[in-house]
């Protein structure tokens, strides 16, 4: 019932505030809403989706383009407020963000995260095992949206510098 009544589309100037609201809300302090914050007005191409549940933001997810192979992202962060937790907010703002990287034409994502919980949605811990990373270990996994585009790499993977103030 609540996913029904949730818009999920791209976020827009003007739900700056209330993104990093939700972010700083969702991770208890500020790291993840200055990350957001710097990568939304950087210069990186990013894809930044919010859950708006009447007219209220309670989700939000960026993923940002990376250094590695190409047409790469890296999905950080994914944040829903904790009052809305258990309505699968965080979920469908996932599936959606991925779609849209794969219509927009990205090949690859990766996140550094839960193997359980993203592993749900086709990430794979093996699949980057080969790739050099600041983030080693099962929680750097990756999900290719065109096949052969992290299985076939060799190399590293470089994030946006804004994570590096984190």
């Amino acid at each position: 019932m609540i996913l029904e009544k949730t818009a999920f589309r791209p976020s827009e100037p003007e739900d700056r505030l209330a993104i990093l609201a939700v972010q700083r809300r969702a991770f208890g302090g500020e790291a993840e809403a200055k990350l957001v914050d710097s990568l939304i007005s950087g210069p990186l191409p990013t894809i930044s989706m919010v859950a708006d549940l009447d007219r209220m933001i309670v989700g939000h997810i960026l993923l940002s383009q990376l250094e590695g192979p190409q047409k790469s992202l890296a999905l950080a962060p994914l944040g829903v407020d904790p009052e809305w937790r258990d309505f699968l907010i965080g979920t469908e703002l996932t599936n959606r963000a991925i779609a849209r990287a794969r219509d927009e034409g990205w090949h690859s994502i990766f996140v550094f995260g839960d193997p359980v919980y993203y592993g749900r949605f086709g990430f794979k811990s093996e699949l980057a095992r080969h790739v050099t990373t600041p983030y080693p270990g099962p929680a750097f996994q990756a999900l290719e949206l065109v096949q052969g585009a992290v299985a076939e790499y060799r190399g590293s993977v470089r994030y946006a510098d804004a994570f590096d103030q984190v």
